[in-house]
């Protein structure tokens, strides 16, 4: 399609009513194979500007002095005003030809929505769908969530502040002196150097307080116009919580010697630790380009940000090409590309709301990133992808998930639970999806909108009532999570709503309806957890080594089960993982003399599942797995 290149300073000349000051890199505009996409943006970024005021400066970061809820901001921009500047910048689009048509959509970033919707403004840029990827910057060196929190010396910043070189000191990079890596930071870009090569540190994954973080470098090459390669890799380095590791050394080293050099080209990279291959689909907020170079090397492109505060670590420029990009799960990689919704004035039916994320979409917005997946049909990407047409899978494709990706899961010899910590990858195998009453979605535990560092799980639910809405303050050690939806039903029928809101006064009556249901005294928020409802639904059967991650299949897993597949090397059941091999001894076997809870068909299992399955088993005494039909 021709193209028609525009200038920053005629695009205003179309909308004088705007004063609003793009930030944008140097060369934005020249870029031609990107103008479809930047004339949209800069169309939303002029009509965001007539809502709200900028900062002063030139960054143009919109201040979130908005409206306070969407019916307002609704109202706002359907004034004459908004109107008339709205069917302009449809015919500007159309006239140079910078969409197929003035309706075609793009993403555009999430400070945009929460321009108007301010809520969220300070609660979506604390959360890890926000944070996960970001740029190393020095002035957030060690704050949790924004920036590098390697420090092994405990000095107060970071280690690549402070030079740390790993051929000075015993570490886990003893193996590769001389060429064990060095630490620095240069007007104000961090390194990574290995033997000849100084590698850039494009952007860090994770890296909160006393948890992990890696570091993604882009490689110096002899072929390439820039110097560098296109995508970013995993570095041999990672921090571990407390201390420096090795990730993935292989890939770079061969024994002590740099695989790397001043020689080295891009058909000499090695794609298993490019990111682009590996990770991007689940950590960007849309795709739009992915493909593999003649050369061999896969190229991720997003789309442009636009809106952004320049010390903002979460956007940075991930192809090299001078431009940074919409990084990260915004607000648009669960509702949908934004520009057509802020076009038509704030059109809720231009963007999935709430009504439209139940299930199964709203579950498969949370699955294809949190799950076990390879793409479809060839395998290429580690997501939820149509590596044939090369086509992502988004709330918006219209098509059922299953249809970009094959279940790679790694499971436990029944079949149902997985070993990869993946929660979606096991509630798939759960009945909730399609239970008959009432299809549970992933939201009603979790909300996407939470800053809370534990999974995101809620804080509170609200019940509707026949005295109105009640709210219901809700924690998974207590209960209170389980049972705002569960009380009034099944073997919780004598507990009510207003019973678990009020969980002060009525704790004791409710334990004593737990108590009757699992046969256990009642001290859910103990040490021990008695009664706690995740320990027997939701045991940990996940994990790398050790299990720490919760099972999603929500079944109370019997130890018949450790049993039964004793010739597989055995599995968890939940009587078992959640306390009885580790925590009690009330069978005289003692506590597991080898806790190591990827291996369950050792003798002390089999002894301490039999005993188990007295209770919980063919006859059991509590509960009774014999089929119906053979009492």
């Amino acid at each position: 399609m021709e193209q028609k290149e525009a200038s920053y300073l005629e695009f205003l000349e179309v909308f004088p009513e705007s004063d609003f000051l793009l930030f944008f890199m140097e060369g934005f505009m020249k870029r031609l194979g990107i103008i479809t996409v930047l004339l949209l943006i800069v169309s939303v970024a002029t009509f965001a500007a007539a809502r709200f005021t900028t900062t002063s400066g030139d960054t143009g970061v919109v201040s979130m002095k908005g409206m306070e809820n969407p019916a307002q901001t609704r109202a706002a921009m359907n004034t004459p005003q908004v109107q008339k500047m709205v069917k302009r910048l449809q015919a500007f689009l159309v006239s140079t030809k910078g969409t197929k048509d003035a309706t075609e959509n793009a993403y555009v970033g999430s400070e945009y929505c929460m321009a108007c919707h301010t809520w969220s403004k300070n609660i979506l840029p604390s959360t890890k769908h926000f944070q996960f990827l970001r740029r190393p910057i020095a002035e957030w060196t060690m704050v949790s969530g924004k920036g590098v929190m390697g420090d092994a010396d405990g000095n107060g910043q970071d280690d690549f502040l402070d030079g740390l070189d790993f051929n000075t000191i015993s570490s886990a990079f003893d193996a590769y002196k001389p060429n064990a890596p060095i630490l620095s930071v240069e007007d104000g870009t961090y390194y990574i150097t290995i033997g000849d090569l100084k590698y850039p540190v494009v952007a860090t994954m994770a890296g909160y307080t006393g948890g992990a973080q890696r570091f993604m470098v882009r490689i110096p090459v002899t072929d390439s116009e820039t110097g560098y390669s296109k995508s970013i890799y995993f570095a041999p380095i990672s921090w571990g919580g407390t201390a420096w590791a090795t990730n993935s050394p292989t890939n770079w080293y061969a024994g002590s010697a740099p695989v790397y050099n001043v020689s080295t080209t891009i058909p000499d990279l090695n794609q298993a630790s490019n990111y682009s291959k590996t990770c991007i689909g689940c950590h960007s907020t849309g795709i739009r380009k992915l493909k593999q170079s003649a050369k061999g090397e896969w190229e991720f492109h997003g789309y442009p940000a636009s809106l952004y505060a320049p010390d903002d670590p979460m956007y940075f420029d991930y192809d090299g090409d001078g431009i940074y990009e919409l990084m990260n799960i915004g607000c648009e990689a669960c509702h949908g590309p934004g520009s057509r919704h802020i076009l038509g004035a704030g059109d809720p039916e231009e963007m999935l709301g709430a009504d439209d994320l139940v299930a199964p979409l709203g579950n498969e917005v949370c699955g294809r990133c949190h799950s076990s997946f390879s793409s479809v049909p060839n395998h290429t990407f580690s997501w939820s992808f149509d590596d044939a047409n090369m086509v992502n899978w988004t709330p918006v494709t219209g098509l059922p998930l299953t249809d970009f990706y094959d279940d790679t899961a790694a499971r436990w010899p029944d079949g149902k639970h997985s070993k990869s910590g993946r929660p979606y990858t096991d509630y798939i195998k759960s009945s909730k999806p399609t239970y008959a009453h009432h299809m549970v979605t992933c939201a009603e535990c979790h909300s996407p909108h939470s800053a809370r560092g534990e999974f995101q799980l809620r804080t509170s639910i609200t019940e509707s009532t026949d005295e109105g809405d009640l709210r219901i303050a809700t924690e998974p050690d207590n209960n209170t999570l389980c049972l705002a939806c569960h009380a009034t039903h099944g073997a919780f029928a004598d507990i009510t709503k207003e019973m678990v809101a009020d969980l002060e006064v009525n704790e004791e009556a409710i334990g004593k309806v737990i108590s009757e249901h699992s046969h256990h005294p009642y001290g859910p928020e103990r040490i021990m957890g008695l009664s706690r409802c995740t320990y027997c639904h939701m045991p940990t059967t996940a994990g790398h080594g050790t299990l720490t991650t919760p099972s999603h299949t929500f079944e109370c897993i019997s130890p018949e089960k450790t049993l039964m597949y004793q010739a597989e090397g055995g599995m968890p059941n939940s009587c078992a993982i959640s306390c009885h091999d580790q925590r009690v001894n009330i069978f005289g076997l003692g506590v597991d003399p080898n806790p190591n809870n990827a291996i369950w068909n050792e003798q002390f299992d089999v002894d301490n599942a039999t005993e188990l399955a007295k209770y919980y088993g063919l006859g059991g005494t509590w509960w009774d797995t014999t089929p119906a039909e053979e009492k």
